[in-house]
């Protein structure tokens, strides 16, 4: 099948839309599907696109804002007629192309959801109306979590034309002891435990919670790091709360980091947590990848109960869900799997397990496309 992706959301954009779309475009390259993405121009890109086994075309004016449909729009148009599927990595950019291409070609697509990209728009009536067309004229839309399928409902699609498929994670490869030397070095880490949260750094992700929890956790189980990986604007605000809480010797915020040393991390720490929540504009996680990252590596996880997180880490089973307002409740679960090794080891190789059977880009894949 020729198929299309035209995105604004590819690398080298971080971000969990960004995953899904590199994921899934090579995933169906791997079926044996001839796939062309279209994706936002940046410098220096040649090589990677050029190792991708799909075909990369790259688009100018990224910084256009919402205007930026414009010259993706330019971009994908002319391949719309080469292609038999449309997948619409994102509702207000490729499903406007798809839309577009379904009255004038006859083109099917597929839409994608997460979450906030169509509850943002809930009281514009306008936006809302020309969303549920888009929603209403593709093949099907893939909902990434019950939450996210709950609120499609809600905001009036058809729940027959709404398909819960849930992403997940690559199998992870053994990192080199090597690596986790140079990366436990780099961050002057020694032989203390240390808990992993991996995100942008923005309100609702809970970095600065885990800061708060960390001296509870030090008072009950002794020397414990904290490594946060990750850029955005509550990065400086955490350091801050480390150095007032006098913990900045335990806090580690390196910023961004090559893969290698990020597998690294996630083989090599105790457990991983981040404390997901909603933020002032009521905008939540649609499902959280991070988690199933840390899952492949056989990690148990701590995450806040909201969103779409509960069908990311089931409670008990895989990680330990708290209340992400609660520093107590996140403070106690952290130090649960610290002192319970064996709970902890329980807990990872579940959450492993539904990496290989259901959590992974090669099942996901194979639900997007399904007719059944």
């Amino acid at each position: 099948m020729r198929i299309l992706i035209p995105t604004v959301d590819y690398p080298p954009i971080e971000g969990g839309i960004s995953t899904v779309a590199l994921q899934v475009s090579r995933e169906l390259a791997r079926q044996g599907h001839d796939v062309t993405v279209v994706a936002p121009a940046f410098p220096d890109m040649e090589n990677f696109d050029a190792e991708e086994p799909v075909r990369v075309v790259r688009f100018p004016g990224y910084a256009l804002g919402w205007l930026r449909l414009l010259p993706l729009l330019r971009a994908a148009w002319p391949l719309c007629g080469e292609t038999d599927c449309i997948l619409a990595i994102n509702v207000a950019y490729g499903g406007v192309i798809g839309r577009l291409a379904r009255l004038c070609r006859g083109t099917t697509y597929i839409n994608f959801a997460y979450a906030y990209e169509f509850l943002k728009f809930k009281g514009n009536p306008v936006a809302t109306l020309a969303l549920r067309s888009i929603y209403r004229k593709g093949l099907r839309t893939i909902a990434i979590s019950r939450f996210t399928r709950e609120n499609l409902i809600f905001f009036g699609v058809d729940p027959e034309r709404v398909r819960l498929a849930l992403p997940g994670a690559n199998q992870a490869s053994s990192v080199a002891e090597e690596t986790v030397l140079r990366v436990r070095h780099l961050l002057d880490l020694h032989d203390e435990p240390f808990i992993l949260a991996v995100g942008r750094f923005i309100p609702r992700k809970g970095h600065l919670r885990l800061v708060e929890a960390l001296p509870l956790v030090q008072e009950k189980v002794g020397g414990v790091a904290l490594v946060l990986v990750g850029q955005g604007p509550e990065r400086d605000r955490c350091i801050e709360k480390a150095h007032a809480l006098g913990i900045e010797g335990s806090v580690r915020c390196p910023g961004y980091l090559e893969d290698d040393l990020l597998q690294a991390l996630y083989q090599d720490c105790t457990c991983f947590a981040l404390p997901t929540g909603e933020d002032e504009d009521g905008q939540v996680e649609g499902f959280g990848l991070v988690f199933t990252e840390a899952h492949a590596h056989k990690k148990p996880v701590v995450a806040g109960r909201s969103g779409g997180v509960v069908d990311a880490v089931l409670d008990g089973k895989t990680g330990l869900l708290v209340n992400p307002e609660s520093t107590a409740q996140l403070a106690e679960a952290l130090i649960r799997l610290i002192e319970d090794p064996a709970l902890a080891a329980q807990l990872g190789t579940a959450g492993h397990q539904r990496i290989e059977e259901t959590l992974n880009w090669a099942r996901f894949t194979e639900q997007v496309l399904s007719d059944e």
